[in-house]
C-alpha cells in the first residue's frame, strides 16, 4: 500500500494531543512503543531489518521530545519518524482507563450471511472469518493483491481494515470505495478515537497497554504480538 501523508483525522487528533511528558520511545524489530503519562501507544515497524546502530540514532534524535513533538512527526516523509508520530498519537487516544468490550474485533456471528472484504492478512483468520475476502500487499495463497479494492469494496456488507492503512496514509483511498459496509479498523496500532467516527468508520478494535515496562522490555527484544498479548487486552469501541 503507498504511503502518503493523508493521515485521517491529522488536525483533529494533533488538536487533542496533551503536550505531556514522554516516558520511553521504544523501537523494536516488529513494534514502535510510545509512553506517555496516561496512556501507551503501539504501531507496527514499517521496517523490520533496522540496525541497532540506526535504531539509537532515532531513540537518541527524539529522546526529549514531548508527546505533541512526537505526534508532529506524523508529517514526516520518513516511514519511522511517521509511524512514531502515529504511536504518540496513540498514546494519547489510548489511555489506561478506557471502557472497552473485550474482543479482537473479527467475532461476526452471522459472517456466513455477509460479504466480508479484509484488508490485511490477519493471523488465524481463514478459521475466524473462513469466507473473508482477503485484500494484501503481499498476497499468500487465496488473497487478491491490493490494485483490486475498487472492484470488491463497494458491494461488500462488512469491511474490516487493518490499522496499517491509518499509518500509511492508505486508509482515505480504501474509504472512498465504500458504498454501505459496517467498516472495522483494527489491530494493535488503532486509535481508540471517536474522531474517526466522521470518516465513516463503525467499529475500532485494537490492544490496550497495561504493563507498559514489560512490554517495552519484550518489543526491545523483537516480540510479536503473540508474545506480549498477555500485557493488555484486546477491546472494541463501537463508534
Amino acid at each position: 500500500m503507498m504511503v502518503s501523508n493523508s493521515i485521517l483525522g491529522l488536525n483533529r487528533f494533533l488538536t487533542c494531543i496533551n503536550d505531556s511528558r514522554v516516558n520511553r520511545l521504544t523501537i523494536g524489530t516488529y513494534w514502535i512503543l510510545v509512553e506517555a503519562e496516561h496512556g501507551t501507544g503501539l504501531v507496527a515497524n514499517p521496517q523490520n531489518k533496522m540496525s541497532i546502530a540506526t535504531v539509537k540514532e532515532y531513540q537518541k534524535k527524539f529522546d526529549n521530545n514531548s508527546l505533541y513533538q512526537l505526534a508532529l512527526l506524523v508529517k514526516s516523509d520518513d516511514l519511522i519518524e511517521r509511524a512514531i508520530g502515529c504511536a504518540a498519537i496513540n498514546a494519547n487516544t489510548n489511555h489506561y482507563g478506557l471502557k472497552l468490550t473485550q474482543d479482537n474485533g473479527l467475532s461476526l456471528s452471522h459472517y456466513k450471511e455477509e460479504k466480508i472484504v479484509v484488508v490485511g492478512r490477519f493471523p488465524n483468520l481463514e478459521q475466524k472469518l473462513p469466507t473473508a475476502i482477503v485484500l494484501e500487499r503481499n498476497p499468500g495463497p487465496g488473497d487478491l493483491p491490493e490494485h483490486e479494492a475498487p472492484n470488491v469494496i463497494p458491494d461488500c456488507t462488512q469491511l474490516i481494515i487493518t490499522a496499517s492503512t491509518w499509518v500509511n496514509g492508505s486508509l482515505p483511498g480504501l474509504l472512498k470505495l465504500v458504498e454501505t459496509a459496517h467498516v472495522s479498523l483494527i489491530g494493535p496500532g488503532t486509535p481508540f478515537s471517536p474522531i474517526l467516527r466522521q470518516h465513516g468508520i463503525h467499529k475500532l478494535a485494537g490492544f490496550l497497554v497495561q504493563e507498559p515496562d514489560e512490554l517495552s522490555r519484550l518489543i526491545k527484544n523483537g516480540a510479536g504480538v503473540r508474545q506480549f498479548k498477555h500485557l493488555g487486552i484486546f477491546g472494541v469501541l463501537e463508534l
